[in-house]
């Protein structure tokens, strides 16, 4: 596990010219916080390799150079509060790296609590599936978990339902043969509601996102229901791009 933490910068030629000294002093105190925090996760989990970067600079340009470094099976991130505020600097943060990285990103929600990850919502508009599924990363998720994926259809009074649809279950049915899988249809006008419905009363661990092109989220939702999404969540959220 690699902890990073990025003293934020607004733009490179404001930081040359004027928080030099500054952001040199929040890293030497973000750098000893550092060493005491890996520290105690150290003694508290003995059996994990745990190390750390500190970096002055851009947020993403940060995370992107870290990846690209470790190759990491995912990054992971909090959100907290309700977009208000610091809450709001911070799921700003989450909402770029889900949208600007090609690395899966795990979004932890403030209030989740720990459980073992049996059951992964996998939301779905049934239209190109065989181009816009990032399978492999999906299939290696739910082994790595040994979790049942449960496929997701929102749609209203068949809006969405298309004479090529049935086709597409076939698809996703061949595509996902290795693994267990479930489909799940729902009539619900508001696609933000019926899924956190769905993850309360089928007890859903995690929901995989695909906030790139060919979303479903992106093609149902404003972008400011995305981030909603974020918020309102309380399992964590798996965030994944077509390779």
């Amino acid at each position: 596990i690699t902890l990073l933490h990025v003293v934020l910068l607004s733009t490179p030629s404001v930081a040359n010219v004027v928080y030099v000294d500054v952001a040199t002093d929040f890293q030497k105190q973000a750098e000893e916080e550092m060493v005491k925090k890996v520290a105690a996760l150290k003694l508290e989990y003995p059996d994990l390799h745990i190390d750390y970067k500190v970096e002055t600079g851009l947020f993403l340009d940060s995370l992107q150079r870290c990846c690209e470094e470790r190759n990491p099976v995912a990054m992971v991130m909090g959100i907290t509060g309700d977009g208000t505020g610091m809450d709001k600097l911070i799921g700003s943060n989450t909402t770029l790296a889900m949208r600007s990285t090609n690395f899966p990103l795990i979004v932890v929600p403030k209030k989740a609590v720990f459980k073992s990850v049996d059951n992964i919502c996998f939301a779905c508009d049934l239209h190109n599936v065989a181009n816009s599924t990032p399978l492999l990363a999906i299939k290696a998720f739910a082994k790595l978990f040994n979790a049942k994926v449960h496929i997701l259809n929102i749609d209203f009074q068949n809006r969405h339902f298309t004479a090529n649809t049935p086709a597409e279950i076939d698809v996703l049915n061949l595509m996902f043969e290795s693994i267990e899988t479930q489909f799940h249809f729902i009539e619900n006008e508001n696609v933000q509601d019926a899924i956190n419905d769905f993850i309360e009363q089928n007890t859903m661990e995690m929901l995989i996102m695909l906030p790139k092109k060919h979303s479903f989220f992106e093609s149902l939702f404003k972008k400011s229901q995305t981030k909603e999404m974020l918020y309102q969540s309380h399992v964590p959220i798996l965030a994944l791009h077509q390779s």
